[in-house]
């Protein structure tokens, strides 16, 4: 990969476009600004500048360009950062000797060897295809999701994706580490596949690229060769496990085709299932995701706090579907999300209600709820009055105890006693019993920074010095001799600063400080200004602490020479005001 592919890239491609297509950004100024994606924060400080074509957050300390940016944001080694940008430039790279790619990119192809296979296997297998159609699917739908089907036993033996990966000459310890076969507990017995006679679902990375596999039951199969399985202890869906490139906690089923339309419509539907994701965008609704393999978690709201804080859950009216989504509402609330909840048909799940009635999937995801409002509702016209407010105290105060506006939660405690025929400072004293327990992803925080704490007099030494690197190319002439006369007079030594300070984060800070000023030679010598009194103020410390110690240890000689310097910097200060 030559410099050229970068300059390339980057010729085509702007900063602003590129991280706009993985989070919402606001303009502030001649920048933009947004919550940092790489850390839970509440005020934005994550910038970019598409003057200077990078990026930084205060908050965590990290920047760089959009390289660094996609890098940083995928998980990624700089190869593929460089493909993924390519790809939206429109630009072909060179091949890479496969002597040098590294295992991450070997993984990845062998991945998509497999999505091929399961695809190709799919489309001698009518039974198989004829259930996705029973279950609503087009298969046009089918393809553009990359549904395929693992043969397995009793017809099919154990090893069909093995032989094939073998024979395209991934090693067994390449398939064990992608998740694809499995070591059996008999050496004599060798490899086998993890998936066998069942459905299978791609899961994507954010970028489109196939990472891992769901896979559903499609016939019980006997037990494989390591005894260890049975064949009624299946699991209905079974998922790759955790490795280098499939993260549970982290990836979102539908994700990568659901991101423009959440950032478009400003709102993000998550469902239970796959099928419930593909049924989804098969009717239209396309921004809409799963979580795949595990429990919401706090990484899976993050992902979509990016792009929208706007959450709709989707699940059905029964008490089962209420418990199954609570566990998940209180981290949403916890994040700021603004949440409402989707009504489906009792009883059935997304899929099945969008198969039977496309439209009416649409018009829950309209007329979808407030959580409190879909809980109050639900429990005041369908519970007698004695029990509505038990189970209000008890599910729908935490919920209101979880939002951080007080504006909000005193909308909700008046709604709350209306509807229950109170007092509003009832209400209000059982929401102070409420305790919540906050995960310990909030307990720790996203980022543990290491940043240091500046004084006053470091911080407006490195402003002065940001602001020289920042505007040393100004065609501004009265600029440029304030510069050289501060420069000289401070003694400063640009080419010895440069090696021992972040310079472009300082740059960064000062063009949102001073970006966009009348007069940035006043604003300049004003600083000047205001780091010449610092000095003087930390000298007079320096010296009343010199002072107290020629008292205490009566040294006359001392104590007047400090007093003097005393003094003489003290009349110094206030000739400078």
């Amino acid at each position: 990969m030559s410099s050229s592919s970068v300059e390339q890239i980057k010729s085509r491609l702007n900063i602003v476009d590129v991280v706009q297509g993985y989070i919402k950004l606001q303009k502030a100024g001649a920048n933009l600004k947004a919550n940092c994606p790489f850390h839970s924060e509440k005020t934005p400080s994550f910038f970019v500048s598409p003057a200077r074509e990078s990026w930084h957050c205060f908050g965590c300390n990290r920047g760089g360009d959009m390289f660094a940016f996609v890098m940083e944001i995928e998980g990624v080694e700089f190869v593929e950062a460089l493909k993924i940008l390519a790809s939206r430039a429109g630009i072909e790279l060179a091949p890479i000797d496969s002597k040098h790619k590294n295992e991450r990119a070997r993984l990845l192809k062998l991945i998509d060897d497999a999505k091929n296979f399961y695809e190709s296997e799919l489309k001698k297998n009518k039974e198989a295809i004829d259930y996705l159609k029973e279950r609503g699917l087009k298969e046009e739908t089918m393809k553009e999701f990359g549904i395929g089907f693992a043969p397995g036993p009793p017809a099919n033996g154990w090893r069909n994706l093995y032989d094939f990966l073998k024979n395209r000459s991934y090693s067994d310890s390449e398939m064990e580490k992608a998740g694809l076969v499995i070591k059996s507990d008999k050496p004599q017995a060798g490899d086998y596949d993890r998936f066998r006679s069942r459905i299978m679902f791609p899961l994507y990375n954010y970028s489109g690229q196939a990472v891992g596999f769901s896979g559903r039951i499609f016939h019980l199969a006997v037990s494989p060769p390591s005894g260890g399985e049975t064949a009624h202890g299946q699991a209905k869906y079974i998922n790759t496990p955790q490795t280098i490139l499939y993260d549970k906690s982290k990836l979102l089923y539908g994700l990568e085709k659901a991101k423009n339309e959440i950032r478009i419509k400003d709102g993000c539907i998550l469902v239970e299932g796959q099928m419930d994701v593909i049924m989804s965008h098969q009717a239209g609704v396309k921004n809409t995701v799963a979580v795949s393999g595990t429990a919401l978690t706090d990484e899976h709201l993050r992902t979509i706090k990016r792009l929208t804080e706007k959450l709709i859950m989707a699940f059905d009216s029964d008490e089962a579907g209420f418990n199954a989504s609570s566990r998940g509402i209180d981290l949403a609330l916890a994040q700021g999300f603004e949440l409402k909840i989707a009504s489906v048909p009792f009883g059935k799940d997304p899929a099945d209600a969008i198969k039977e009635n496309p439209a009416e999937w649409a018009k829950a995801v309209e007329g979808a709820k407030n959580i409190i409002e879909f809980y109050l509702e639900s429990f005041t016209k369908s519970v007698p009055l004695p029990e509505s407010r038990k189970k209000i105290e008890k599910i729908v105060l935490p919920y209101v105890s979880l939002l951080p506006s007080e504006m909000e939660k005193a909308h909700w405690v008046s709604e709350i006693a209306r509807r229950l025929g109170i007092n509003d400072d009832a209400v209000w004293q059982e929401l102070k019993k409420i305790k919540f327990e906050p995960s310990p992803l909030q307990e720790k925080g996203a980022v543990q920074s290491e940043k240091k704490v500046l004084s006053r007099l470091n911080l407006l030494k490195n402003r002065l010095i940001g602001f020289i690197f920042w505007q040393k190319d100004s065609e501004d002439a009265e600029l440029k001799m304030s510069f050289d006369k501060i420069i000289k007079r401070r003694g400063l030594d640009l080419n010895e600063i440069k090696g021992k300070i972040d310079i472009d984060k300082l740059i960064f800070e000062i063009e949102l400080f001073y970006g966009g000023k009348d007069s940035l030679k006043e604003e300049f010598e004003r600083l000047d200004l205001e780091l010449s009194k610092e000095e003087l103020r930390t000298k007079l410390g320096r010296i009343a602490e010199a002072i107290k110690k020629a008292e205490l240890s009566g040294d006359k000689i001392k104590m007047k020479e400090n007093l003097n310097d005393f003094y003489n910097f003290t009349k110094k200060l206030n000739e400078l005001k």
